[in-house]
């Protein structure tokens, strides 16, 4: 099934209230849905969309599995919900003419994928999504140092490390609030960009010039920036707030250690803007199918 109809039926299996949130607006563009393992049944979401019968998933033209698809949910025998159902009993309940949709796929979740005939297209190498993704991970960002801080960010110096789409959004966010705002970043370009926007800037490799009069310290580069010798340039209270993906960018037990408080704030959209973020979700999947089925004509 490649194609969008008012017949395509949509499968949406377990995770967080973003699948809850996919299933409601799936319904509302007119399409049928059938929402399984569901951790919770949140009350936005009509309870006759909810489905018991896993079985019920080879009625399913197109499946989208939670977010992530990888880590935790490496173990094909974990369960997707408080239920004993894994996602290698998901998998073989498919059709095997389903599209199938997932974020953060794991190489090994595509192994186990094609083991049954299927694939899985991951959502999250998608720009459209990275880029609106950024939103809600930057709101999340900031209502993080606002709840955590008894200052206003209003005049704040508040330092990024990275210049991505995360990055550029969460720093626009602070300039709004009055945040005197200073990006560090490896490329030329990233620093030049910054600069038009009226921004402060430090390369990386100067980082560390930069750091003593910093109240905030944002992290949007998954690799490790603030080692031992690093954060003795950290003032001791500063509040550091790491957006990266894993490996994250801090070194947390030596920052603990040195009695900052640091924050690894991972899936921010899914904790603070869930049916954003699954409305997101939604939009970009309907593209991609629009995709592959555009692509398969020709």
């Amino acid at each position: 099934m490649n194609t969008l109809s008012p017949q395509t039926v949509f499968g949406v299996v377990g995770g967080d209230f973003r699948q809850a949130a996919i299933a409601k607006r799936l319904s509302e563009q007119g399409f049928s849905v059938k929402a399984f393992c569901l951790e919770r049944l949140p009350q936005f979401l009509p309870p006759s969309l909810r489905c018991a019968n896993l079985e019920k998933l080879r009625e399913c033209d197109i499946v989208i599995l939670p977010l992530p698809l990888s880590v935790n949910g490496s173990d094909v025998n974990a369960p997707l919900s408080d239920r004993t159902i894994s996602l290698s009993d998901c998998l073989d309940a498919c059709r095997r003419d389903a599209l199938l949709f997932g974020g953060k796929v794991s190489l090994e979740l595509q192994q186990l994928a094609n083991s049954f005939g299927l694939v899985v297209h991951d959502y999250l190498e998608r720009e459209e999504m990275a880029v609106l993704n950024a939103v809600p991970t930057a709101e999340g960002a900031v209502e993080l140092a606002l709840s955590e801080r008894a200052t206003t960010l209003w005049e704040s110096r508040c330092l990024i490390t990275g210049f991505g789409r995360c990055a550029k959004t969460l720093a626009l966010l602070l300039k709004g609030f009055g945040a005197k705002v200073t990006i560090a970043a490896r490329k030329e370009g990233d620093l030049a960009f910054a600069r038009t926007l009226g921004f402060q800037t430090v390369p990386i490799a100067e980082l560390v010039s930069a750091l003593p009069k910093q109240e905030i310290i944002f992290n949007t580069v998954p690799q490790l920036i603030f080692d031992r010798d690093t954060l003795k340039s950290v003032s001791s209270d500063c509040l550091m707030i790491d957006l990266a993906s894993r490996p994250g960018g801090i070194a947390f037990d030596t920052a603990r250690e040195q009695g900052f408080k640091v924050i690894w704030a991972l899936s921010l959209p899914g904790k603070i803007a869930p049916i954003t973020a699954g409305n997101i979700i939604c939009d970009t999947i309907l593209h991609m199918v629009k995709q592959i089925s555009a692509s398969s004509v020709d």
